[in-house]
C-alpha cells in the first residue's frame, strides 16, 4: 500500500480524500523515518488537514501546512515548505488536494517535481457524490483533474459512503461503480476504503487490498 514516495490524493469534492489522507499517514508512520503530509486545499474547504494538525504530530507525522494569520483563512495560499518535502527523497509525502479539478489547480505549480516512477496520483471515489454517480462522469472529472494539475491519474480508490450512515450495501453498490471506472479508464482500483465497523461484513465481497479506515472528519453535529 502507498509504495510511491509521494502519494497524492484527488477527486470530486467531499470523497473523503481529507479522511483517506489522515487514516493512512497515521498508518503509515510507523514505518517510516520520515512521514510527512500537506493540506494544499486552495478551495474554500468545509474540512481541512489542517485542523488535526496536533492529532498528526504526537503521531510523529510533520504537518505542512499555512501558519500564522494564514492558518485559519479560506485563501488560495500554500506554504513554501512543500516545495522542500517534495525535493526531500528520505520523506514520504502524503498530499490532501481540494476538490474537483479547480482544487487540482494547487498541483500544477509543483508539477515538474513529480517524477514517475516516484509517485502516485490517485482518484478517490465515493459515488453517493453529486456529479460521481456514473463512471462516464467520474472519467470525465478525472480528465479534468489531470488537465488542471498537469499530472496524471495512477490508480483509483473505492471510498463510497455516508459518513455514519454508510451501510454495506452503500460500499458494494459504489464499488461496482468504480470497477466499472477502473475498466473505462484502464486504471487499477490501487485500495477500497471501508469504515472498520464495516469490514469483516463486506470484506468477502471485495477483492483486492481493503484499508480499515476510522472516522475522524466529523461534521460538527457529530463532534
Amino acid at each position: 500500500m502507498l509504495e510511491k514516495r509521494i502519494t497524492v490524493f484527488v477527486g470530486a469534492y467531499g470523497s473523503g480524500k481529507t479522511e483517506l489522507a489522515l487514516n493512512t499517514v497515521q498508518m503509515i508512520a510507523p514505518h517510516y523515518s520520515q512521514v510527512a503530509i500537506a493540506d494544499l486545499d486552495i478551495v474554500k474547504p468545509y474540512f481541512r488537514t489542517r485542523e488535526f494538525h496536533l492529532r498528526l504530530v504526537q503521531n510523529n507525522v510533520r504537518v505542512i501546512m499555512p501558519t500564522g494569520v494564514m492558518a485559519q483563512a479560506d485563501l488560495p495560499a500554500l506554504p513554501p515548505e512543500v516545495y522542500g518535502v517534495l525535493q526531500n527523497e528520505n520523506i514520504k509525502l502524503i498530499l490532501d488536494v481540494g476538490g474537483d479539478d479547480a482544487g487540482a489547480t494547487a498541483l500544477a505549480q509543483y508539477h515538474s517535481y513529480f517524477v514517475a516512477p516516484h509517485y502516485e496520483m490517485l482518484m478517490v471515489i465515493n459515488t453517493c457524490r453529486p456529479f460521481a454517480q456514473n463512471p462516464t462522469e467520474i472519467a470525465e472529472l478525472m480528465e479534468r483533474i489531470q488537465i488542471r494539475s498537469r499530472l496524471t491519474v495512477t490508480g483509483l480508490v473505492s471510498n463510497t459512503n455516508l459518513g455514519a450512515e454508510t451501510t454495506a450495501e452503500v460500499i458494494l453498490k459504489g464499488h461496482k461503480i468504480t470497477q466499472e471506472v477502473a475498466r473505462l479508464t484502464k486504471l487499477p482500483i490501487a485500495f477500497t476504503a471501508v469504515d472498520k465497523r464495516l469490514l469483516a461484513e463486506v470484506s468477502p465481497f471485495l477483492e483486492g487490498e481493503i484499508i480499515p479506515l476510522t472516522r475522524q472528519v466529523l461534521p460538527p453535529w457529530e463532534r
